[in-house]
């Protein structure tokens, strides 16, 4: 069983794709690509969960609204603003040699996440008619808060887990469902956009994982098939294969080809929405809806 997942970000964040993107003079958005993405996806009919920042929904609502009409897709949860940092922080950041992520390492405070959380939940409701019940953080920020505020304003199924050896959804003490993602992720692992070769080296000095499955970036024709061997692997042991390919790094890589190929393998196997994971906690179908 897969579930693909993929998060959508807001273009006034200015993630390093897409100012590469912009640097190339290339003017198609990240919620331009997404709307590719998704419509790829129901080429295939291969079910999809897209994690979309608030502010996304808020500032360009004409761009996303034929995303949000494709059946095949779950809109998710993936914070409000998505803790953006100044440019000036990360220009000094890159210049001491560090890695100069788009997002900062926390939440805040208990209140900053609780109101950023409630800012999300009510533009979605706002946005698409109906709640959101899945989750994930930008950057996988998480607390020790975030469960018990997550769970307050309606969410019931969180995607922030990075853990190769968990092939199944889990309960959580808080109520939450958790469906770690548990095949080799794209961003960190891909050479894209401003990734190069030179670039991964150069971050590798100031990296502070240093072993699987964080320390290693591939092409993306190599990344594809190390997805199709876990999911294959996983499939076979009767779990849940978590994907997270972004579309952005999905389009920068190659423009899809590599996507469009696992979704063909995808097809092959039962999808299934981050909704919908609550039914199979711990492999065991019918297990709970975590409501």
């Amino acid at each position: 069983m897969i579930c693909l997942t993929g998060d959508t970000h807001h273009d006034r964040l200015d993630t390093n794709e897409q100012l590469w993107l912009r640097e190339q003079g290339q003017t198609i958005s990240e919620v331009d690509v997404s709307l590719e993405y998704v419509q790829l996806c129901a080429k295939y009919d291969v079910k999809c969960t897209l994690y979309v920042t608030g502010r996304t929904l808020a500032d360009q609502w004409t761009q996303f609204e034929p995303i949000a009409k494709v059946e095949i897709c779950e809109v998710a949860g993936h914070t409000f603003e998505a803790f953006p940092r100044p440019a000036s922080e990360r220009q000094k950041t890159m210049a001491g040699g560090g890695v100069a992520t788009s997002h900062a390492g926390t939440h805040g405070s208990y209140e900053d996440q609780d109101e950023d959380v409630r800012r999300m939940c009510g533009i979605a409701l706002e946005r698409l008619g109906a709640p959101i019940v899945s989750w994930r953080n930008h950057g996988f920020v998480h607390d020790a808060n975030t469960d018990e505020i997550l769970y307050a304003h309606g969410i019931r199924y969180v995607s922030d887990d990075l853990n190769w050896d968990k092939l199944h959804p889990e309960q959580l003490d808080s109520g939450l469902i958790s469906h770690p993602v548990n095949v080799i992720m794209d961003h960190d692992h891909l050479y894209h956009a401003h990734r190069t070769p030179a670039y991964v080296e150069k971050q590798r000095e100031n990296w502070s994982f240093t072993s699987e499955p964080t320390s290693e970036s591939f092409t993306i024709e190599r990344w594809g098939e190390l997805v199709m061997e876990q999911v294959t692997h996983i499939a076979a042991a009767g779990g849940v294969a978590t994907v997270l390919a972004h579309p952005i790094c999905m389009y920068t890589a190659d423009r899809f080809a590599t996507f469009e190929r696992l979704l063909q393998q995808f097809a092959a196997y039962p999808g299934i929405h981050a909704r919908d994971v609550g039914a199979v906690v711990g492999g065991n179908p019918g297990g709970t809806d975590g409501l």
